[in-house]
């Protein structure tokens, strides 16, 4: 089974050479889709690491329209893999992730498996834990065409002719992925929790009954210390239907109230 790795960029010639590292080996071929807003040597960086290791790496430059997942599938669309791997520049793929994505895909995957669902830990630039290790969206999934992001973030990869039917088990063992951007000076550099309200807002916007964006914004209301917002936020998720939450996702919505 042939492996793509897709990712998508922005001003991250700090952190991208990090993640190409740790999937050195693994991918058969890496995409890059570079925002064109980016100012800094995210291309070289890629480069570089091409020269390096000899994986073939292909780059180009995307516009943003506030939707992860429109930058999203337009890297997916240009893989030629079996399989994706679907990375970001401030992640990195664990030992453990990388033993577990071998395995899994040197047997028969079951055709009724679209993708499998990883376990990310989100750790300080220094490397020291800041959250228990959760179970996250499919970051390992077949390269189709009826599998494309949903979502303008917190984008998840869906079966489109009838998202419903989606089927994603979970990668054995874990954690897999490392996350350093989650470090609390990262992210109030990068303004990420402003950009992440506000695309949330919008894909309320696009979807007044999205169970996602609600659940997130209970989360980011919770971590603020607002509490009745954050309660408000929980009701509205739980109450929005058909069923669109993972079982994790339900009982932490559930602990909020």
């Amino acid at each position: 089974m042939s492996l793509s790795l897709c990712t998508i960029a922005l001003d991250e010639q700090q952190l991208l050479g990090g993640m190409l590292d740790s999937v050195a080996g693994l991918v058969d071929e890496i995409w890059l889709g570079i925002d064109s807003r980016t100012t800094d040597s995210t291309r070289q960086v890629a480069v570089e690491f091409a020269e390096r290791t000899l994986v073939r790496t292909h780059a180009f430059v995307f516009d943003w329209h506030d939707s992860f997942a429109e930058a999203r599938n337009l890297v997916l669309e240009r893989a030629r893999g079996d399989w994706i791997l679907a990375l970001d520049a401030d992640e990195q793929l664990l030992p453990g992730g990388r033993a577990a994505i071998q395995d899994t895909l040197a047997q028969d995957v079951p055709l009724v498996v679209d993708g499998y669902r990883v376990m990310l830990q989100d750790v300080a630039r220094d490397g020291w834990p800041l959250e228990p290790a959760e179970v996250i969206a499919a970051r390992l999934f077949r390269n189709s065409p009826d599998l494309r992001y949903v979502g303008r973030i917190h984008e998840e990869i869906r079966f489109v002719p009838v998202p419903s039917r989606t089927r994603n088990a979970i990668l054995p063992g874990g954690p897999h992925v490392r996350h350093v951007g989650a470090d609390p000076d990262l992210m109030r550099q990068r303004g990420k929790r402003a950009r992440d309200r506000r695309l949330l807002h919008l894909r309320l916007r696009d979807n007044p009954r999205d169970a996602v964006a609600y659940a997130y914004l209970a989360r980011m209301a919770h971590a603020d210390g607002r509490r009745l917002l954050a309660r408000m936020f929980a009701q509205r998720a739980l109450g929005c239907g058909p069923r669109t939450l993972h079982d994790e996702a339900v009982a932490g919505l559930q602990r909020l109230l």
